[in-house]
């Protein structure tokens, strides 16, 4: 009976070594997935990156708009 309680330790282990290994996978297909802008839909009339950062870089300041949203939202 104990020996049996032990193979059902072990089996459980193993599942869950693999499901640990699939879950750093996938997490790591998502990040590049991220960070290569292919994570979702690309809107063609969105603002680029590149004009994002130098606007930000000029003016640092997030306009009241967006703070708005961005505190009714968390």
């Amino acid at each position: 009976m104990l020996d049996a309680q032990f193979e059902v330790i072990e089996r459980n282990e193993r599942e869950l070594d693999g499901a640990f290994r699939q879950s750093e996978a996938l997490r790591q297909s998502i990040l590049k997935k991220a960070f290569t802008g292919r994570l979702v839909a690309q809107v063609p009339s969105d603002e680029p990156a590149v004009a994002l950062l130098a606007r930000l870089r000029t003016d640092p300041a997030p306009s009241k708009s967006l703070s708005g949203k961005a505190k009714r939202e968390s």
